[in-house]
């Protein structure tokens, strides 16, 4: 009796043992695509006119979310994620912005300071969108951050932005931004 037992004692502990000793997978997938890319980009060239290449584009999204713009301001292939969407290619990017700037009446961002670290250069800014749904005016101001790597043209190859979508977008939604504000406000 005294042997089974010490089997199964040594058994439960042999499982719970090995259960936490496992290190979990991730199952964010865009976290993992995240470090797989600035692998892949490793550091930004400097570039001198950071904002007037940022603000040329995103200062008044609606003006600037053309296609000569946007093909002058990014590399042929790339990192992009604006929180909405990751995209890899400058032919999935243009159609985006311009359908993207075609949704809303107004979105500009103010740069409020950008830093560079070597490899990186952040942009701090803040955001303001006026859109309508379901003929409902929304306006939302948020801010963010946006990561950014040049490469030797000066045009962009990594974008990864750093904001609230829900705070600046989601919880304007009709019927959506109910039940997020809800559960915003529950935690």
């Amino acid at each position: 009796m005294k042997l089974i037992l010490l089997i199964v004692l040594l058994a439960a502990t042999a499982f719970v043992a090995g259960a936490y000793s496992k290190v979990p997978k991730s199952n964010n997938k865009i976290a993992e695509n995240y470090l797989q890319e600035l692998k892949r980009y490793p550091e930004s060239k400097e570039v001198e006119n950071v904002g007037e290449i940022f603000l040329q584009l995103f200062g008044d999204f609606k003006k600037g979310a053309t296609e000569e713009i946007i093909r002058k301001t990014y590399a042929d292939e790339f990192y992009f994620n604006d929180t909405f969407r990751v995209l890899n290619n400058i032919d999935e990017l243009v159609p985006y912005m311009i359908e993207t700037a075609a949704m809303v009446e107004i979105t500009t961002v103010e740069l409020l300071d950008t830093s560079f670290n070597g490899k990186d250069y952040y942009l701090r800014w803040v955001m303001e969108m006026k859109f309508d749904v379901k003929n409902k005016d929304i306006y939302s101001k948020s801010i963010g951050m946006t990561q950014l790597r040049f490469n030797e043209n000066s045009k962009i190859i990594f974008h990864q932005d750093y904001w609230d979508s829900v705070d600046g977008f989601y919880q304007h939604l009709p019927y959506l931004g109910y039940f997020v504000r809800k559960v915003r406000n529950q935690l």
